[in-house]
């Protein structure tokens, strides 16, 4: 996906430097702020699902909606592999050839890394079991997830050149229903004692990270500009900010009933209105960008960023872990009042050092072409 992206814009070249299509800069904009927002994931209860070792504390509400919004970051990226790959054409053999095998290429080669690093041993055997089996670093679930999308790109793209405005809204609201809303209607009414029968639910013909890729084609060349206008990104952002309460609501009263918030149980509605959140998020970011004068500078920039993206992301293990005894010896010390700003600082560092690890890698010829 992230290499995908590179080369949409890669291939965009005018005689001052590098120029995105205005239209385009918003992906730029989204991969980068979206690969720190993983990372950021990836905190725990030391960012991302600090409210577990803050339910006293006066920012509790605060840091409770923080996993509601951290967590677009995933279904963006979704939604710019359906923006950039579902309307192109291409024979199987390249999608094979181009795509496929250079992701795999990319899983088995920092998987290797990771592997190595964290068992300070080359068993070749161990390690292919590792990668068949599991995943070797915390975000490679995504290359596994996008492998597989890649595999089935030829009835997706096939698919979408039958789908109308109206099937897409019909999509929609299927996902509003059966995530968010009957979730949410059982648990109050059963108090989490029972739910819907899994296999009544229709969004088992369309996985998750499938509606997602669906519905950033739709965004991209399907949804009527009008849906960009200001007055309707005002009702859309008041839609997320209620699914947001309503879901942040439902995860304390999910703790309530069990007799303590955890981890374990206050993922339960995180997804719920995952949707509105991302949507939001995707549908600001371009139309900012389609509304404004870009300068030349500043177009360079996002496209550097965005290049960097990816390889932030398969170093996302070792970034953070490398810049964790910064984070807790000195950030934290110096912030101890203030442990989001804290850990905004620390992921913060961590993908500026990735950035900068990732531009020295990327002038290796074989790692420019894989990321």
């Amino acid at each position: 996906m992230f290499t995908d992206c590179l080369q949409e814009t890669s291939q965009q070249k005018t005689a001052g430097g590098i120029s995105c299509r205005q239209k385009k800069l918003h992906i730029e904009f989204l991969r980068f702020a979206c690969i720190w927002l993983v990372m950021f994931t990836h905190t725990a209860t030391e960012g991302f699902s600090l409210y577990l070792n803050e339910q006293s504390s006066p920012w509790f509400p605060l840091y409770l909606t923080v996993p509601f919004f951290v967590k677009t970051a995933v279904p963006v990226f979704f939604m710019i592999s359906g923006a950039l790959l579902l309307g192109k054409e291409e024979p199987v053999s390249v999608i094979f050839h181009k795509r496929i095998l250079r992701f795999a290429a990319v899983l088995v080669i920092f998987s290797f890394l990771n592997y190595v690093i964290d068992y300070r041993s080359v068993n070749i055997p161990r390690f292919l079991f590792l990668v068949y089996t599991s995943t070797l670093a915390t975000a490679y679930y995504f290359l596994y997830i996008y492998i597989a999308f890649l595999m089935m790109l030829p009835f997706w793209r096939a698919m979408v050149k039958n789908l109308t405005h109206r099937h897409y809204v019909y999509l929609i609201a299927l996902e509003l229903i059966f995530v968010g809303v009957v979730p949410i209607s059982s648990f109050l009414m059963f108090k989490g004692s029972a739910q819907m029968n899994y296999f009544l639910n229709p969004l088992l013909a369309v996985s998750e990270p499938t509606f997602y890729f669906l519905i950033g084609y739709w965004i991209e060349n399907v949804m009527p500009d009008s849906w960009l206008s200001n007055k309707a990104l005002v009702f859309w952002g008041a839609a997320a900010a209620a699914g947001t309460a309503a879901a942040a609501c439902m995860t304390v009263y999910n703790g309530t009933l069990s007799g303590q918030l955890t981890e374990a149980n206050s993922e339960r509605f995180y997804d719920c209105f995952l949707f509105l959140n991302t949507g939001f998020v995707y549908c600001c970011a371009k139309r900012f960008f389609l509304h404004r004068q870009i300068s030349m500078n500043v177009r360079r920039i996002l496209v550097f960023l965005g290049s960097m993206s990816f390889g932030v992301m398969l170093l996302d293990d070792l970034l953070r872990h490398s810049t964790m005894g910064i984070f807790h010896r000195h950030i934290l010390s110096l912030l101890s009042g203030w442990p989001l700003t804290a850990a905004v600082l620390w992921i913060t560092l961590a993908f500026s050092l990735g950035i900068v690890v990732v531009y020295f890698i990327k002038k290796i010829p074989l790692f420019r072409e894989l990321i």
